[in-house]
């Protein structure tokens, strides 16, 4: 079965004729390079999929008949919230993108002691994570997109209420023994420290705090690697 093209379009779709402009019908057009008469496939992260062919191209215009759902799903019960150090940009950005592919609900670039001097987020980058997370979406097959949250320093993020941390730390309690203190619905959260980890200090604050340090074994791993890891496994449980 050949490849169909998915489109993340935030609003309300319903069926019948929609023109879409801009960015949107640049990405169908130039980047998809689809024609009239192609189908493809848009989503708003409702939980609901949409069938659609393009009609017509004009310049900067791509006019299209939306059709009827083709699929749709619940939400998980499970809200996962990974925050993940700040490391060098590349690796950053892949740590979004498969996160989002892994399944990951909130995404949250985490400042800690640790963390690179410099890597304070600027506002192209900001944008750049959630133009990632969006085209991730689109190719993975999800009904929704993660929220890239803002920037935030480990101790103040300890300070706000929520559900279940599980902060990722070699030395820490084995997956197996976890999985059975691991909500089946609500929120819970995983914290992935840079490279050299987290600090004692910090390490110390979220056990006060309840959090739960989890091995992911017995190697190092990079920070966007353990990000994936510990979202797949999460994900992995069904919840």
């Amino acid at each position: 079965m050949a490849h169909v093209p998915r489109l993340y379009l935030p609003g309300r779709i319903t069926a019948g004729p929609l023109m879409l402009d801009s960015d949107a019908a640049h990405r169908l057009a130039a980047v998809m390079r689809l024609r009239a008469g192609d189908p493809f496939l848009l989503f708003s992260g409702d939980g609901r999929e949409w069938s659609a062919n393009v009609a017509s191209i004009e310049k900067n215009r791509l006019h299209a008949i939306v059709g009827e759902v083709t699929r749709t799903a619940a939400p998980l019960p499970l809200i996962v919230e990974c925050w993940c150090a700040l490391v060098r940009p590349n690796r950053f950005d892949w740590a979004i993108e498969k996160c989002t592919e892994a399944g990951v609900d909130i995404f949250r670039p985490l400042v800690t002691e640790h963390s690179a001097r410099g890597e304070t987020p600027s506002a192209n980058r900001e944008e750049r994570w959630e133009r990632l997370a969006v085209e991730a979406a689109e190719q993975s097959g999800r009904l929704s997109v993660p929220v890239i949250a803002p920037a935030a320093r480990f101790d103040q993020l300890l300070e706000q209420p929520g559900g279940p941390l599980l902060v990722f730390d070699r030395d820490g309690r084995s997956w197996q023994e976890t999985i059975p203190l691991i909500p089946d619905v609500g929120r819970i959260g995983i914290a992935v420290g840079p490279e050299g980890g987290l600090s004692q200090t910090e390490l110390a604050a979220a056990a006060a705090r309840g959090a739960l340090v989890v091995s992911l074994g017995p190697n190092i791993l990079r920070t966007e690697t353990a990000a994936v890891a510990g979202v797949v496994l999460l994900r992995s449980l069904g919840r």
